[in-house]
């Protein structure tokens, strides 16, 4: 699955008013069906999904959440997708995000449900609740990435544990550079004070996150100036193994860097993911 910085949600019930607030670069644009769309909002969210025009957003492709396949509007959600070939508003669903994932059968089943599709779209699992983060590694061997889902987790619990959410958060982080995907931290509810985003995304990159959810125009740029990858720092890692390769020795130490084994491991691991060529070992 590609990284993207940003994760940019949009509810489908109000895309045709936010389409002009929809940043262009560095993002993949979300159409929400679940959260930001109430219960009696979902039908005509689902019609309006059905009839936009997207091809004037300048994204190649959108992804989708849509609600859990245990409800059933996740099943009208996954009919639609079924109905429409996986194109929504002349784009194609490059990928699907499942919520409330408890273990990797949840996945293939929504894998085996999207799979009659023209092109398959790939498949992101919320990890948001307790059981998902302790099956966490099981989820990331059959997902094309890990989105982390911290309002639902904590809802399930009676009070905000600091170390059970980081604990939650490092397992999933973990889990997602095992199998080599892309992991997203939860959207952050602060749409005025930039530098708690800024202090927020900071932590989640440390962590492990290669990327954030953003639900409001403000977020974005923040989110995807800490998270983005520059051409240069790519170049760097690319040095790294080729100055490693042409060492006769195979380690050497100098004032700037060390050049050893894991340090390259890291830089190819780094290419990979940034050049979408990372895949989860089914």
């Amino acid at each position: 699955m590609k990284v993207h910085p940003c994760l940019f949600y949009v509810p489908a019930s109000r895309i045709d008013k936010l389409l002009k607030h929809v940043p262009r670069e560095s993002v993949a644009l979300v159409l929400d069906l679940e959260d930001s769309v109430p219960k009696q909002a979902k039908p005509a969210a689902r019609e309006r999904l059905g009839a936009v025009d997207l091809t004037g957003t300048g994204h190649a492709g959108v992804w989708v959440r849509i609600n859990s396949i245990e409800t059933p509007d996740g099943l009208l959600d996954i009919q639609m997708l079924l109905a429409l070939d996986g194109r929504i508003g002349g784009l194609p669903v490059e990928t699907v995000l499942v919520p409330r994932i408890c273990d990797a059968r949840d996945v293939a089943i929504y894998r085996s449900l999207l799979s009659g599709l023209s092109d398959p779209p790939e498949i992101c699992s919320f990890i948001e609740t307790v059981d998902a983060v302790e099956n966490a590694f099981e989820i990331a061997a059959v997902s094309d990435g890990l989105c982390f889902g911290q309002a639902d987790l904590v809802a399930e619990m009676w009070a905000p544990d600091e170390s059970y959410l980081a604990h939650a958060r490092a397992r999933m982080c973990v889990a997602a550079s095992r199998y080599g995907l892309p992991v997203i931290d939860t959207n952050s509810f602060e749409l005025w004070d930039m530098d708690i985003v800024l202090a927020q995304s900071k932590a989640a990159k440390q962590c492990g996150y290669t990327g954030k959810a953003a639900i409001h125009p403000k977020q974005v740029d923040v989110i995807v100036e800490t998270f983005g990858i520059s051409p240069g720092e790519l170049d760097h890692h690319y040095q790294t193994i080729k100055d490693y390769e042409a060492d006769e020795v195979g380690f050497a130490v100098s004032k700037n860097r060390v050049l050893a084994p894991p340090f390259v491991l890291k830089a190819r691991r780094t290419i990979a993911l940034h050049s979408g060529i990372a895949r989860p070992v089914r």
